[in-house]
């Protein structure tokens, strides 16, 4: 009886014990996300101060920046403001900035979705999409500090050609073409498929690869993919067939499209230039991960269910 008595006493203990210790995982969680949005949302009520074709455009970065961003990144605003956040015209001006959604992406970092809001003298005269990485640094000058450490400042062009897909329960979004000119959509949109398992990716042994099919693990944002291309030549072109596979919220997500590259000698000389230029500076995996981020589904949804 007495033995009975402890085991129940010992589980009720184990029990309050993990309460507590979710209760205050989550508040700490809490705590973050209110102290990175805080640093985000104060930063953007310094974008004013900053004109970013003054002649003193890398001190304002400086003193108003500073307190908000990381120093890897204001050193790089410094030696060329034209890729940091600011006002570029006395009207309109960078306002503020309004966060959309928040996503912890790894222990010590937050990625933020939002938009900055411009104003003139009499309302608001738009609005731009943006994200950010907001990191908690802990070296040199900084003990525990949240800075943001990444900006990507999508164009209004590119916001634009961003279209909504939903089937199957599945919906996300997607670019309606690329933005280049040398490079071309096949399938398209992806196929997104949503499945149980665990993350695993068998890379293709360096001996063995050749151009035909390569699998590699890459890591986008911090976020990890198993990417399997197959490549395949026909009439002058390459048609690239893609499975970017990631885990997600306790699933593995797979985008699989397939481009087409055609042959750079097939143009004239300036052309081929720019077409090798172009296929150089091509970056499919931050695309692949912008879509990413967008995809959701029904908590309900079978199992190997596709959105195609």
């Amino acid at each position: 009886m007495n033995k009975k008595i402890i085991l129940v006493s010992l589980v009720i203990v184990i029990v309050i014990v993990s309460g507590f210790g979710f209760y205050f995982w989550e508040k700490k969680s809490q705590l973050e996300e209110t102290a990175v949005k805080s640093l985000v949302i104060n930063f953007g009520h310094t974008l004013k101060n900053v004109s970013l074709l003054s002649p003193t455009a890398s001190q304002d970065i400086e003193v108003n920046y500073k307190d908000y961003v990381a120093p890897d990144l204001i050193a790089q605003w410094k030696a060329d403001p034209s890729k940091a956040l600011g006002r570029l015209t006395s009207s309109p001006w960078p306002d503020s900035i309004e966060i959309a959604g928040i996503t912890k992406i790894d222990q010590d970092v937050y990625e933020i979705f939002g938009k900055i809001i411009d104003m003139t003298s009499t309302g608001m005269a738009g609005s731009r999409p943006i994200d950010f990485n907001v990191t908690k640094i802990n070296a040199g000058n900084f003990d525990n500090r949240w800075l943001i450490t990444k900006v990507s400042v999508i164009t209004n062009q590119e916001n634009e050609l961003w279209k909504n897909y939903n089937n199957n329960g599945i919906s996300f979004q997607y670019p309606e073409k690329l933005i280049t000119k040398y490079i071309f959509t096949q399938e398209w949109p992806p196929t997104v498929k949503i499945e149980s398992g665990n993350f695993s990716c068998v890379e293709t042994p360096q001996e063995k690869s050749n151009m035909l099919e390569i699998t590699s693990q890459r890591l986008v944002d911090n976020r990890i993919y198993c990417v399997n291309v197959k490549n395949e030549g026909a009439a002058g072109s390459v048609y690239s067939s893609y499975v970017y596979t990631t885990p997600k919220e306790g699933k593995l997500v797979s985008v699989s499209f397939i481009l087409r590259y055609p042959n750079c000698t097939n143009y004239d000389e300036e052309q081929s230039r720019a077409c090798t230029s172009e296929r150089e500076a091509f970056d499919i995996d931050a695309t692949v991960d912008r879509i990413v981020q967008t995809i959701k589904w029904d908590s309900t949804l079978n199992e190997n269910t596709l959105a195609n």
